[in-house]
């Protein structure tokens, strides 16, 4: 792993195929959003919420069934029935907003003459409100693994994109904020640049490329 902005702008130029995270990555969602959410829920199920690093490690991390049931006391199926009615697009709307590096960066990427893609574990319709916010940047292809395909760390939904962009593992790399979204990319035999936002623990740089924090690194 290595943080030199100039390498990473060295081998961005090797990528074809540059694919990205969507939420903490390219869209921000405010904290107290989450941290009023998911204890709503949890506690018209009855269940405990210990502390705000659950709800933290509920958001960004995989194994999130598991995390439900040992954190919370809850059946994932219950739960994921109740979040599912109080998470819509409509109330996330106010409290959801592109970061600032990231729709200058998405078309600086393609007037490189990269493919762009974007592979999220968001729920279509909380994903196309996202995409919006993006204001027409130049997306080639977008995919939500909630359409009948495994969440991250899975890669088929890295390998479903390869397929449908012709792409190979090697021409592409992607760009995400947390450890499930370098396991997928691992997962995939694909590159993985770390992007870290501050918002959560990230404990497997060995496994990215580069550590950047911000888009524009890729450019520097």
């Amino acid at each position: 792993m290595v943080n030199s902005s100039r390498w990473v702008e060295i081998m961005l130029k090797k990528y074809k195929h540059i694919s990205f995270d969507l939420d903490g990555t390219l869209i921000h969602t405010l904290p107290e959003y989450r941290h009023r959410v998911v204890p709503l829920v949890v506690r018209r199920l009855g269940g405990k919420v210990s502390d705000s690093h659950s709800v933290d490690r509920f958001w960004f991390e995989a194994d999130r069934d598991q995390i439900i049931k040992n954190e919370f006391g809850l059946s994932p199926k219950k739960f994921w029935d109740l979040f599912l009615k109080n998470d819509s697009p409509k109330k996330r709307y106010h409290h959801t907003k592109p970061y600032e590096d990231s729709e200058l960066s998405l078309r600086k990427i393609k007037e490189l003459g990269k493919i762009i893609s974007i592979i999220t574990g968001a729920p279509h319709w909380i994903a196309q409100m996202e995409i919006q916010k993006l204001n027409n940047s130049p997306i080639d292809f977008y995919l939500s693994l909630d359409e009948k395909l495994p969440v991250k760390p899975d890669p088929q939904g890295m390998l479903l994109t390869l397929k449908k962009l012709k792409m190979k593992p090697i021409e592409t790399v992607y760009i995400g904020n947390s450890n499930e979204d370098a396991r997928f990319a691992k997962n995939a035999g694909v590159d993985f640049i770390y992007l870290e936002r501050k918002e959560h623990q990230f404990d497997l740089e060995k496994e990215s490329i580069a550590t950047i924090h911000s888009l524009n690194d890729l450019f520097c």
